[in-house]
């Protein structure tokens, strides 16, 4: 490995690292990501139960409440992913300490374990809860993968345009609903052919390709918007 590869590796492990250290210290984002998730999630399963919709409508409408239920907890916690630092005036020493890749890798790791410990408990609750079987648990699997992986991608840049803004719970819900838009109704129709056990497969291959295009098309804007 090269001294420069090496170099951007260490340079994002650090920033990773530094993320789940502020985060262990304040607790704000898996605080409030968790406790919305457990109360949306009680709230839905109160509504109505695991007998409360008929079995047809239970693959159609179910795998939707989860997904917007992921949705709302995401939104609930990841806009602050570069907040923190314009709160405490930070943000110029990061940009001297990393290059804008590795800053926006080591800030999109730490967004892919917040929202996938944020899916390993919502999922298997919300499954156990509402009683609903899942008939291809493999693609399941990964429509919770391929879907979390876009989200966290998507939720990271728009959290890096809002960063320096007020009112940045509002700004991430209005620029991230067109992002986001596509990115639901495939995961929505993924999970839906996981949970019928009808294939998917064509949605799954389309999810990999939002993944891909929008992790590609954040390394270049990246630069951009946080070096204005």
């Amino acid at each position: 490995m090269s001294r420069t590869a090496s170099s951007w590796l260490s340079e994002a492990a650090a920033v990773f690292a530094k993320e789940w250290r502020c985060e262990l210290r304040t607790r704000y984002a898996l605080n409030t990501v968790l406790l919305f998730a457990f109360t949306t999630l009680v709230m839905v399963s109160v509504a109505l139960g695991p007998m409360g919709v008929d079995s047809v409508a239970r693959a159609t409408v179910l795998p939707m409440l989860l997904w917007l239920i992921l949705l709302f907890a995401a939104a609930a916690g990841l806009p602050r992913v570069f907040g923190h630092e314009e709160e405490k005036h930070t943000a110029t020493a990061l940009r001297l300490a990393a290059t804008p890749s590795a800053l926006f890798c080591g800030k999109l790791a730490f967004s892919l374990t917040l929202f996938a410990a944020i899916e390993a408990l919502t999922a298997p609750l919300f499954l156990a809860m509402m009683q609903l079987p899942v008939a291809a648990p493999g693609h399941f699997l990964a429509a919770l993968v391929l879907g979390g992986w876009g989200l966290a991608a998507a939720s990271t840049l728009v959290a890096a345009i809002v960063g320096q803004a007020r009112g940045q719970s509002t700004l991430f819900a209005v620029l991230s609903f067109p992002v986001l838009l596509p990115l639901l109704l495939l995961a929505i129709e993924a999970t839906r052919a996981a949970v019928g056990g009808g294939g998917g497969a064509d949605s799954l291959s389309r999810l990999v390709l939002y993944d891909a295009a929008m992790t590609v098309v954040s390394l270049m804007l990246f630069p951009a918007i946080w070096n204005p």
